[in-house]
């Protein structure tokens, strides 16, 4: 009765466990796809994801020369078509049905249905992982990472710590938590790896044995430089700040005198405004540092001036 028992209950969590991977496929069907946009670019075959898949697959191919690849939450197949156009022995497995239903009809055989959670068919040189970890929950995210791990030498994954506006989105964490998860199977991020052509949280992990002084003077290695570049764009940014204050304050002085619409003055104005917008794009985080320093800078010289 205890053995008949045990198995029933075993039964019943693995019924369990697959309505709940049933319901969450159904999570990502037509509704999902729907909704999912690059600003008003629709997330379907089209010119610009062709375009965006086909550049990274230029990369992978350039940086790695995969001869086997597997995407992990390949969605609609973009990068496996881009790949396999490119020669790659690429395959690809998602969760949902209706996204691999929408793949190139060529490509669909070589496409899986199912949890990246789960052990694959075989090893490969590459596995990319975009955009998928931060849907699943911890113990699933871990389950995944252990997996893939398990699968190969070297990774490219990418998974944003914000958009928390999406409610797929349940497992937000910053860059560092996943380095932690991915070293724990002794997958190290190459630091010297610039993933940027991804997106700007993309990383690479590889398998490494290397002892732990050595990592850690590369992880140090790769903040010293990153603080020595942000101090130079720092001194940058203050150079061109000082610059745009200089020529607005002759522009004061020139409106004072002549009316806006005399050449000079329009020119003076147009020059701050080209160097504002180089020095600090609008909606980047240089801007808001940028707009702050500005006024605390008009602040000081107001001081200075009634002092």
């Amino acid at each position: 009765m205890e053995i008949a028992a045990n198995t029933a209950g075993g039964a019943d969590a693995t019924e369990g466990a697959a309505a709940r991977e049933r319901a969450v496929a159904a999570d990502y069907g037509e509704g999902y796809y729907a909704n999912y946009a690059a600003g008003d670019v629709v997330y379907e075959r089209n010119a610009h994801w062709q375009g965006f898949f086909g550049s990274i697959a230029d990369r992978l191919i350039a940086d790695f020369a995969p001869k086997t690849a597997l995407d992990a939450g390949c969605a609609i197949g973009l990068l496996v078509e881009a790949l396999r156009d490119r020669g790659v022995d690429a395959e690809g497995i998602d969760f949902s049905e209706f996204a691999i239903a929408r793949a190139r009809v060529d490509i669909r055989p070589h496409l899986t249905i199912g949890s990246i959670t789960d052990a694959f068919q075989r090893r490969y040189d590459l596995i990319t992982c975009f955009e998928v970890l931060e849907h699943l929950s911890m113990p699933d995210a871990d389950k995944a990472i252990a997996n893939l791990c398990a699968f190969t030498d070297d990774l490219i994954v990418s998974s944003t710590p914000m958009h928390y506006r999406d409610p797929t989105h349940t497992n937000i964490h910053p860059q560092e938590y996943w380095t932690e998860r991915f070293a724990r199977h002794g997958f190290l991020r190459d630091v010297d790896y610039d993933a940027n052509y991804i997106a700007p949280w993309a990383a690479r992990y590889h398998r490494s044995s290397a002892p732990i002084h050595r990592v850690v003077a590369e992880y140090d290695r790769a903040y010293a430089r990153m603080r020595f570049e942000l101090q130079e764009r720092n001194a940058v940014v203050m150079e061109q700040m000082r610059e745009i204050e200089a020529l607005r304050a002759r522009l004061d002085d020139l409106e004072s005198r002549a009316g806006w619409s005399k050449r000079p003055v329009a020119r003076i104005a147009r020059r701050a405004d080209d160097l504002a917008i180089r020095a600090a794009p609008q909606g980047t985080m240089r801007h808001d540092l940028l707009r702050s320093a500005y006024h605390g800078l008009q602040r000081l010289l107001r001081r200075r001036t009634h002092d």
